[in-house]
């Protein structure tokens, strides 16, 4: 993809969660992700609450960041607020949903950078060679 507009960073959000949490299905052998066994309304509330709490939160929060981070000229400026942004998304995780065990923020974060490159790795790379 070559533009960062916001549909774009949307998209990139809910695909990044979506292999995090397949990748913690596999890691804790609990697949209640994709068999829920929803039989009513609230069921149906429950799991959408479950699966979309981080995508909402994180589009809410990183949307605009992530969007005019694009926007600076400066490489050095660029990455360092990417940093920023993860190493916030890794507190804001590891805080409400794996206190436990915080691997579970660093696997988010490395999910997160390598879906970031496939997804603007044109932007990034035109970034650095206007230089």
């Amino acid at each position: 993809m070559l533009k960062s507009n916001f549909l774009n960073i949307i998209f990139y959000i809910l695909v990044k969660y979506l292999v995090f949490y397949i990748f913690i299905m596999f890691k804790n052998d609990n697949f209640y992700l994709i068999n829920p066994g929803i039989r009513n309304g609230v069921d149906l509330l429950y799991y959408l609450w479950m699966f979309l709490f981080f995508p909402v939160i994180s589009c809410i929060l990183f949307l605009a960041p992530i969007y005019y981070s694009f926007k600076i000229r400066k490489c050095v400026y660029f990455i360092l607020i990417n940093i920023i942004i993860l190493s916030i998304e890794y507190c804001l995780y590891t805080y409400l949903a794996s206190q436990l065990d915080l691997w579970n923020g660093v696997y988010n974060i490395i999910i997160s950078a390598i879906l970031f490159w496939v997804f603007f790795h044109k932007l990034i790379k035109a970034k650095f060679i206007n230089l």
